[in-house]
């Protein structure tokens, strides 16, 4: 009977470890997706009056320059 409950202790612990794992990785994984796509929608400016370049927000074909005010055209590549 002892040998049955140590067992059983021990398969909880391997199957605890499993799904703490699995479930850290499975989050950490959906950040990154959502850190990654936050990065990739910005929009990037390029001011022809003091030659800052800057992002913007997503879908915008205008934005002012934070150094100088300027409106400047999204960059097409």
């Amino acid at each position: 009977m002892v040998g049955l409950d140590v067992d059983i202790f021990f398969l909880l612990y391997l199957g605890a470890g499993f799904v703490l794992l699995f479930g850290l990785w499975f989050y950490y994984d959906w950040r990154d997706g959502h850190i990654h796509d936050a990065q990739r929608v910005k929009v990037i400016y390029h001011c022809i009056k003091c030659s800052q370049i800057y992002t913007g927000p997503h879908l915008s074909e205008e934005c002012d320059c934070p150094q100088c005010g300027f409106t400047n055209g999204r960059l097409r590549f």
